[in-house]
């Protein structure tokens, strides 16, 4: 224990720390592994477009034969109990009193079956058959629409094919909520796009055909300098994935992280393996990671060495998934280890096992998208995790043993021309005193961009940020193809429990432009500190930030 404290004494007063216990504690902090990795890029959130619906081969018809009807007064439609009658009013009006040839039939099922898939029924046809027409009253048959078989062209799915066959057939007549969600599913499946589809009949079934494309392997490299003096600041990110390894819908992804101009300050690993376990679409997922940081700067004279490793397995389940609106539920499970040394001897060790349930989701609202999670996260009672008092912990009353609600959510909305603007915003509130792993951290790239990460931390807190863009399209098609200009202001603030030291408020301001050719993006970012000086320089002195990335 005395050795301990010599050490922490030595590291608290040493000219490169020289300051308050609490700069010490950012110092170590932005050295943890875990902690430097939450600045690292991660995929995009946003789900692309996909196909619906775009033709039909089941033409509305009138039977063979018929030539010219008496007088119609009143048509009654068959078939369509679940629709309303006021729902044809526009196609049947036009033909009371009228004797009807068979194009004018014909026209009349089109529109009785248009009126029928209006209201939520995307196959459905309708037909007009021989008959007495007893008191002048005209009966219009309405076929739902059910699929009897599904067939996936294009490329090779077989997930694809089960998620279609559970979802659509056997079930009746198919909704347009049904199959959006049974496209959107097909479409989660990694690697795989929905360019098509097209319903047919044929001697009395229906069949749904449905193109995709699909693509084995992917990846995105990133260089930017949004690390911190003592990690960084230039970085390099890899996200790379590969598909269809030991089973078809499976994927397995790769995050490699480092700084490439000093290869020693910092280096990540993550691999995370993920398979379809049900014919609705959800996925069981395996992750782990390993770190190392060797900081520079003001910690390199002391040899702070932090490693860092976790294991997790989740469940994730689509609850609602239509393009209006959708919702995943997913449970994990994970454990997490961290340690620092300085100059050899342990100076930190972090151990965790936590279980999260969590909503994330995305829905249409007020002519925008808003994207947003909810979690609930429990440190576990488990023997041999971290209890405040232990020696050697990141924080002298932080616990493994904690109750956490996390929030965040992002709104983007065009505002008319060029302009759009997006909202953001997060927050995290504790039960109790947290170790630093488990903290929330304030600065980086996503809230006070003025600042470098985790600059301020704490056991709970709340952030936000206002972003106005404005795009210019192609500026020089071939050198830039698009481009887009941004104005931002951002800030929140972090507080500990029971006073623990760190904590306080941060906002910045500032402006960049995006710009990027085919498949290469970059970023130019200018970010003015407003409340508070810099850990790394100071001062108030502008961040800039650069950032280079392409997709492969």
């Amino acid at each position: 224990m005395r050795a301990t404290s010599t050490i922490r004494l030595a590291l608290l007063g040493s000219a490169a720390l020289a300051g308050a216990p609490a700069a010490a504690q950012t110092a170590l902090d932005r050295a943890d592994p875990t902690i430097a990795a939450r600045a690292l890029p991660r995929p995009s959130l946003e789900q692309p477009e996909r196909a619906r619906p775009t033709e039909v081969d089941a033409a509305s018809r009138a039977a063979a034969g018929t030539t010219l009807t008496p007088p119609v007064r009143a048509v009654r439609v068959l078939g369509a109990e679940s629709v309303p009658e006021s729902a044809y009013a526009a196609a049947v009006a036009p033909v009371i009193g009228r004797t009807l040839d068979r194009a004018a039939l014909a026209t009349l099922a089109g529109q009785v079956a248009g009126a029928v898939r209006a209201r939520g029924y995307p196959f459905a046809t309708a037909s007009v058959a021989a008959q007495p027409m007893t008191d002048g009253v005209l009966a219009v048959e309405v076929e739902l629409g059910r699929i009897d078989a599904v067939r996936v062209i294009g490329a090779r799915s077989a997930a694809a094919d089960t998620l279609l066959v559970h979802a659509l057939t056997g079930r009746g007549a198919v909704t347009q909520k049904m199959l959006e969600r049974a496209l959107l599913l097909v479409g989660d499946v990694p690697g795989v796009r929905v360019t098509d589809t097209r319903y047919v009949r044929q001697d009395g079934f229906g069949i749904l055909l449905v193109t995709i494309a699909s693509d084995r392997a992917s990846a995105y490299a990133q260089l930017d300098n949004r690390g911190s003096a003592e990690v960084g600041p230039v970085r390099s990110t890899l996200l790379a994935s590969l598909r269809g390894l030991a089973g078809d819908g499976d994927e397995l992804s790769l995050i490699v992280a480092q700084t490439p101009f000093e290869p020693s300050e910092f280096a990540f690993l993550r691999a995370r393996y993920a398979a379809p376990v049900d014919s609705a679409g959800s996925v069981l997922a395996v992750a782990g990671s390993v770190a190392r940081s060797n900081p520079g700067a003001a910690l390199a004279p002391l040899d702070v060495v932090g490693r860092s490793g976790d294991l997790s397995v989740s469940y994730t389940r689509a609850l609602v998934r239509t393009r209006a609106r959708s919702l995943w539920g997913q449970a994990e499970l994970r454990a997490v280890t961290v340690t620092q040394t300085l100059r050899g001897a342990r100076l930190r060790r972090d151990r965790l096992a936590t279980a999260t349930a969590s909503l994330n989701g995305q829905a249409a609202v007020a002519g925008g998208t808003l994207r947003g999670e909810l979690a609930g996260v429990v440190g576990l009672p488990l023997a041999g995790v971290s209890h405040a008092g232990d020696a050697l912990l990141s924080r002298a009353d932080g616990d493994a043993r904690f109750v956490l609600a996390t929030w965040q959510m992002d709104y983007t909305r065009r505002l008319g021309g060029p302009f759009s603007a997006v909202l953001a915003g997060a927050a995290q509130l504790a039960s109790r005193p947290l170790l630093a792993t488990a903290e929330i951290g304030l600065g980086g790239p996503g809230f006070a961009r003025g600042y470098d990460y985790a600059e301020r931390t704490g056991d709970q807190g709340a952030m936000a940020s206002a972003e106005l863009r404005a795009d210019a399209g192609r500026v020089l098609p071939g050198v830039i193809d698009r481009a887009q200009g941004y104005a931002f202001v951002d800030g929140g603030h972090v507080s500990n429990l029971r006073d623990g030291f760190g904590g306080g408020t941060l906002a910045s301001t500032g402006l960049g432009v995006r710009a990027g050719a085919g498949r290469l993006d970059g970023m130019v970012e200018v970010a003015f500190p407003l409340n508070a000086d810099r850990f790394d320089t100071g001062n108030r002195r502008p961040r800039i930030s650069l950032r280079l990335s392409r997709v492969f």
